[in-house]
């Protein structure tokens, strides 16, 4: 006696069992109605679309729909399939796109289930972008470049915080440019842009946007500083420091002496200074610099303190005050920076007729070549050379000083020359 089963499944139309626990509806046209009707029918089952084979749409039991691609990969012997989203978030034109996409990857022989798996998500906002970027940097960038970026950001860019990232364009991009230019220098433009560009690159982001001020030549034409103190006004500057003694001619001597940098004089701290030598922190590049304290440099740094505190006790905004005091005091013709002290400084050993490559040295430049480098990394070598440069500078510092009548010819002190001594009655 044989027993005949009968098996209906309500709602589903064009349905087969596959397995125990899934079920596939024959291969249709999936249409904004065939998302419209998915519902939960206690089993899992799967919607394959009829015009673009290995797209479909997989339906939990509790009727939760995402849409998935499907495929045989060239050299494996199985079907894989990757999700590619819920119905509910992505577009179904969207995501039939990026099936087709995946499809190809698979008949080139890429396995679709790690062609993203690498890739981080692309942060929403600009602002975003920046924040993870600094963090990411956190323990390799310097605290004063960190600020640097959030300073041109929030200077030029904040409207931007909350751009999303993917609709920033070349066209916003040139435009901002173009603005920025009537408002600040086209050096911290440029700063402001490099900044920016390097915060997209580190997100992957190509093409960078950033690009089009080289593609379209928006740049403005940069002129080289070569502001440099004049030997009349390095006199008054030894004058206010000999007459008056204002703390600020200390450290602006400092660096007219040594051509360090404005930071890394601020910066230095009384335990960076021992065995009659000072050893700066984080140079520009990365690069060990310990100079000898030579002549009247351990006068200037004046007397020690505890081995935290700063040897000539300015911070940033401090200094900057200070020095802006002094200027209008002095009342020079032309503007003059920090960065010109250094300028000053080498300006004054090529009189001396020092090379480029020995005044490269005791600015602590990159060396080019393997005999610099090999040099460089002699720090014996380097001390004997930077002292003899700090003695030679000093001396001129001397005609400078004292020599009150012919300052207007930049020359070397001559051979001779001996300052003026009252006769003695």
């Amino acid at each position: 006696m044989s027993c005949v089963y009968q098996v209906s499944i309500l709602r589903l139309p064009n349905v087969y069992q596959t397995d125990t626990e899934d079920l596939s509806l024959s291969p249709t046209k999936i249409t904004q109605r065939t998302l419209a009707s998915i519902e939960a029918t206690g089993k899992r089952h799967f919607i394959r679309d009829k015009d673009l084979t290995g797209f479909g749409i997989a339906v939990t039991a509790k009727g939760k729909a995402s849409y998935f691609v499907e495929t045989r990969i060239r050299g494996l012997n199985k079907v894989i399939r990757k999700q590619l989203g819920s119905v509910d978030h992505l577009p179904l034109e969207d995501a039939r796109q990026e099936a087709r996409k995946h499809l190809l990857e698979a008949k080139r022989g890429k396995d679709i289930r790690f062609s993203d798996q690498e890739d981080e998500p692309l942060p929403d906002t600009l602002g975003a972008a920046l924040e993870s970027h600094l963090k990411a940097k956190q323990h390799s960038m310097r605290p004063s470049t960190t600020s640097d970026y959030k300073k041109t950001f929030n200077n030029a860019l904040s409207d931007w915080r909350d751009l999303p990232t993917k609709q920033l364009s070349r066209g916003m991009i040139a435009k901002r440019y173009n603005e920025l230019l009537g408002r600040y220098s086209g050096a911290y433009v440029d700063k402001i842009f490099r900044n920016l560009s390097s915060t997209l690159a580190f997100h992957g982001i190509a093409p960078n946007p950033c690009k089009v001020i080289s593609d379209k030549g928006l740049k403005a034409p940069l002129v080289a500083r070569e502001r440099a103190l004049t030997p009349r006004e390095i006199h008054i500057v030894w004058q206010e420091h000999a007459t008056f003694k204002p703390p600020v001619t200390r450290i602006l001597l400092f660096y007219m002496l040594t051509g360090l940098r404005r930071s890394e004089v601020l910066n230095l701290t009384w335990a960076d200074i021992y065995g009659g030598h000072a050893r700066i922190r984080q140079p520009k590049n990365h690069q060990p610099h310990v100079i000898p304290l030579t002549g009247i440099l351990k006068t200037l740094a004046g007397e020690r303190g505890e081995d935290e505190q700063r040897v000539f006790g300015y911070t940033t905004h401090s200094l900057r005050t200070a020095f802006d005091k002094f200027k209008q005091r002095v009342k020079f013709h032309d503007d003059w920076t920090i960065h010109d002290l250094r300028r000053t400084f080498s300006a004054d050993l090529q009189l001396l007729g020092y090379s480029e490559a020995e005044i490269g040295i005791a600015l602590n430049h990159a060396a080019g070549s393997v005999t610099g480098r090999h040099y460089r990394g002699r720090t014996r070598n380097k001390s004997w050379l930077l002292s003899r440069m700090y003695t030679d500078l000093q001396t001129q510092h001397s005609y400078y000083q004292y020599n009150d009548g012919d300052l207007d010819e930049v020359r070397p002190m001559p051979k001779d020359w001996e300052p003026y001594q009252e006769p003695e009655i």
